[in-house]
């Protein structure tokens, strides 16, 4: 129950900081907008370059004047650059005359700067790889495939070009396509085609041949993605600690309230200590203060109550000796009766006499219960409880039995216990405990039967201690009342029989199995009757 309740609000805790992290988690989305856009802004910045360079050219010699210019531009065009002719015969291209032609081909862009010596890529380093393969493996999975691409060496070794943008710019419209280059590091290509026009706007004597590769902007968005990565992890550090410095300055001292909140009453409801306070200055030291008081307040209030209730029951039975004294001596005076008319009146005075000293006894035998059962919830805990064998000492307290008002009924023990069955009791209370039931059995016994008393082991019940069952053959108790069969003062007898009475010999037995960590309750029998059962646990 305790490591519910510290989890519950430490785990609130670390869910609340954890969506501080998202944010940079959900930028790691954002970044496919972003590449987009970069896109989007290359594949224009080629269409630009191309657009110039088919002006330049328009109504030139083709051949000659592609050659001049490409070789006036040198390495400073960030893109490769190829010319055909309205055949889609190559007759230009910028990739540099020292290059071979099949990794000219391969490489559509100058190659980038090589890392500096023993330092990994972006997206080969172990933290990077760590976040970004799961979230690639989830995007597969959930995503539709991406459209396939064509081979970046579609025009490997070709004199020819005649590719789909190629055809679209010799037709006199703008075309482009993307394929995939497998050349080194696998990156994605764009193709962009301009028409050149001739003399005329409607002649199309060439075409110029964009081509770029995206490796620059992937390279960028890796160490883009790294960042955000780097940005995440010490996020999610800092959203720890911050969960773990809350759950010590919030929830250790809010476990600390509920334990001494569990600690101020015992298992029978008597106050075995207070709430101590924290020396805090915020809402929960203002709280564990307001407990304090509250406890304490609290424990005085009991603390006169039971006082006034003790002083109350000793005052009431001054009087009570006083009215049961006057009526004994009424009852040993002779009757001063007169002629035959004045014997009924005196009889009836008599009558009513003897019916004031059984309402008498009857406060005193009540009063005398309650005394036991206010010193029972207030004093058990200063009683001395010694080890005591329930298999020896339950024989003896038996042994009182059949009773006095109930001599026809007989009282059975049965031991089932191999060996000594030790409990920590005192031994009156434990006669007691033992009695209060058997005495009710025994009431609602019918003349001639038998109430069977067993002391078992309750292990095979699922029991931790010793199981003590009082089995009687009465009419058993009605299903409505037995929730109530443990109340003061309640009793489930006709009103005649309960004038001698007085509802308190349950309530008495539980206060004092439970003052000893045990527990009892009252069942009806398949069979008839009723069945008390007491667990005791074990010394």
């Amino acid at each position: 129950m305790r490591r519910r309740f510290v989890g519950r609000l430490s785990v609130r805790l670390l869910a609340f900081n954890l969506l501080l992290v998202f944010l940079p988690l959900a930028s790691l989305l954002y970044l496919d907008t972003y590449e987009k856009q970069l896109l989007e802004m290359q594949e224009a910045s080629m269409i630009q370059q191309g657009r110039v360079f088919a002006s330049a050219m328009a109504g030139a010699d083709l051949a000659a004047e592609s050659t001049a210019i490409l070789a006036r531009l040198g390495a400073r065009v960030d893109s490769r650059i190829r010319v055909v002719d309205s055949g889609g015969r190559l007759v230009a291209d910028s990739a540099a005359a020292s290059r071979h032609e099949a990794a000219a081909d391969m490489a559509e862009a100058a190659p980038s700067p090589p890392d500096p010596a023993g330092s990994p890529k972006a997206n080969e380093r172990v933290l990077y790889r760590t976040f970004v393969s799961p979230i690639n493996a989830i995007r597969r999975w959930l995503l539709p495939p991406r459209e396939s691409y064509d081979s970046g060496e579609f025009y490997s070794g070709a004199a020819t070009l005649l590719g789909p943008e190629v055809q679209s710019a010799l037709s006199g419209r703008y075309g482009s396509i993307t394929r995939l280059s497998t050349g080194g590091q696998v990156s994605v290509n764009l193709y962009s085609a301009i028409p050149v026009f001739g003399s005329t706007s409607n002649e199309v004597i060439g075409a110029v041949l964009v081509s770029r590769s995206t490796y620059g902007i992937l390279r960028q968005l890796y160490e883009l993605r790294l960042e955000v990565i780097k940005v995440f992890v010490f996020s999610l550090a800092a959203a720890l600690l911050l969960s773990v410095a809350l759950s010590m300055t919030i929830t250790v001292p809010i476990v600390r309230l509920k334990r001494q909140a569990e600690g101020v009453l015992d298992r029978s409801g008597r106050f075995s200590g207070r709430f101590t306070g924290l020396r805090r200055g915020d809402e929960i030291g203002d709280l564990s203060r307001a407990l304090s008081d509250l406890s304490s307040r609290l424990e005085r209030r009991i603390g006169f109550i039971d006082g006034f209730t003790a002083d109350l029951l000793h005052e009431l039975k001054n009087p009570l000796a006083a009215i049961r004294g006057a009526v004994e001596l009424a009852l040993s005076e002779p009757d001063d009766a007169d002629p035959a008319g004045d014997l009924a009146g005196g009889s009836r005075e008599r009558g009513l006499l003897l019916r004031v000293r059984d309402e008498e006894l009857r406060m005193e035998r009540l009063l005398s219960r309650l005394r036991e059962l206010g010193r029972i919830d207030n004093g058990m805990d200063d009683e001395e409880a010694p080890l005591v064998d329930l298999a020896e000492l339950a024989p003896l307290i038996l042994s009182r039995y059949p009773h006095k008002d109930y001599p026809t009924v007989r009282v059975a023990f049965d031991n089932r216990v191999e060996g000594p069955a030790m409990v920590r009791a005192n031994p009156d209370r434990l006669t007691q405990l033992l009695s209060n039931p058997v005495d009710n059995a025994v009431s609602f016994s019918p003349a001639g039967s038998t109430v069977s008393v067993r002391l078992s082991d309750g292990s095979p019940l699922g029991l931790s201690g010793y199981v003590v069952e009082v089995d009687d053959d009465g009419p058993g108790a009605d299903p409505a009342s037995l929730p109530r069969a443990f109340d003061r003062f309640y009793s489930d007898r006709p009103t005649e029989a309960a004038d001698d009475h007085t509802g308190l010999g349950l309530s008495i037995a539980r206060a004092i199995a439970t003052g000893y960590g045990g527990e009892c309750s009252l069942e009806n029998r398949p069979g008839g009757g009723c069945r008390f059962r007491l667990v005791l646990p074990r010394g």
